[in-house]
């Protein structure tokens, strides 16, 4: 590995011998601190270029590992504390795939911010999301449509939409939301769309119900609590990224 500078910004040249091993690693990958004050953080692949603004270490490591936040344990407070800007280039025309990117993500992240990890199975709250008593109040998707799935947080509001996804592309993001796994249990296989508005801290006075009275009313579907399984990411070993 050799590492080059431009305008203060470590780059560092990964081996194309990578490729041939089954490892596949970007070819150019340049990190940075984000001092801003910003919230946002946005990530962006085409053309074999990932571009990662204001991001932290936590949020490459979720989408490296394809787990969700409560999924990670042992991590230091700078994890999600800190915020990078991330340029990384595969050096091939031809786009990244979904399950290419994971595994490039989980390379740059053991060259560096030397993270090791191991799994475990953790007994752990979760929940069921299963078909309520009258069944599910949405439609399947039209064939041609493209995937989607948008949730737009306001005060006392939270709106998601989906379109042309299974139920487990829900579930995934309610567990995002309640904090907890949700498992789909609604034996529902297809593809669907769907829109979904509710209170995250309802009070009497809300004009939205709460989450869970969003789904059985809006959705035809309700979560049970029950006991299960959480594959757990167990950090070993993380530091702050390497310049050079």
């Amino acid at each position: 590995m050799r590492a080059s500078y431009f305008r203060g910004v470590a780059v560092v040249i990964l081996s194309w011998g990578a490729w041939g091993q089954g490892h596949p690693a970007f070819e150019v990958a340049s990190i940075k601190r984000n001092l801003s004050t910003g919230t946002n953080t946005q990530i962006q692949v085409s053309g074999g270029r990932l571009t990662v603004t204001n991001g932290s270490a936590k949020t490459l490591i979720r989408n490296a590992y394809g787990i969700l936040s409560f999924q990670l344990a042992n991590e230091p407070r700078w994890l999600d504390g800190e915020m990078y800007d991330i340029v990384a280039v595969s050096g091939r025309r031809e786009e990244i795939s979904p399950d290419g990117l994971k595994a490039m993500l989980r390379q740059l992240l053991a060259d560096r911010f030397k993270l090791k990890t191991h799994w475990e199975t953790r007994e752990t709250s979760v929940y069921a999301l299963v078909v309520a008593k009258d069944g599910p109040k949405f439609q399947e998707s039209a064939p041609a449509r493209e995937p989607s799935i948008n949730t737009r947080k306001e005060p006392n509001r939270v709106l998601m939409k989906g379109g042309n996804e299974p139920i487990s592309i829900l579930a995934s993001n309610l567990g995002n939301q309640l904090g907890r796994i949700v498992l789909d249990q609604t034996g529902l296989a297809g593809v669907y769309d769907w829109v979904l508005e509710w209170d995250p801290d309802p009070t009497t006075a809300s004009t939205r119900p709460s989450l869970f009275d969003a789904l059985r009313e809006q959705l035809g579907l309700r979560l049970e609590a029950q006991k299960g399984p959480m594959e757990t990411l167990v950090i070993d070993r993380v530091e702050r990224p390497s310049e050079n």
